[in-house]
């Protein structure tokens, strides 16, 4: 996984110019630590590990006054760049609906870069509702929402 998160920084910052993900963060430590304390799945075709992302059940820091039990939070969504443009993503979102529906709960909620206009138009294209923006220091998130329907 930390291969994988140190490529998708990367390329964000070299194709986009967009500090989204600093590469630095992802050590060893820090990804015992999302392992741990977070539902995270992978997906791997045949031995190559395609992709993966997380599911959190509280995310306050972000949605605040917005935040909701009745949602699942998909954090660090990433894809291969070898695997890029083959529906991956789609179908990891796809993946986080049905999770999070056993779940019992009743919204896919996840944020982006805010300056990340591709991303943003990702995540519209995948049937997410804009449901605002967070500033912080230095940088925004856009905030979306997915209904999960039975």
């Amino acid at each position: 996984m930390q291969k994988l998160y140190v490529e998708a920084a990367r390329w964000i910052s070299s194709s986009q110019g967009i500090n989204q993900w600093n590469e630095a963060t992802f050590t060893q430590d820090y990804l015992e630590q999302f392992i741990s304390g977070n539902d995270v799945f992978v997906a791997y075709l045949e031995d190559e590990l395609v992709g993966c992302f997380s599911v959190h059940w509280e995310y306050e820091d972000i949605w605040k006054e917005q935040f909701h039990e009745n949602a699942g939070y998909v954090h660090r969504l990433a894809v291969s760049r070898k695997y890029k443009g083959r529906g991956f993503g789609g179908h990891f979102l796809i993946w986080a609906e049905t999770y999070i529906r056993n779940k019992g709960k009743g919204w896919l909620r996840l944020d982006c870069m805010a300056d990340n206009p591709s991303l943003n138009r990702y995540y519209l294209s995948q049937g997410f509702i804009f449901k605002g923006r967070y500033d912080d220091q230095g940088w925004s998130a856009s905030l979306y929402e997915l209904e999960i329907k039975d």
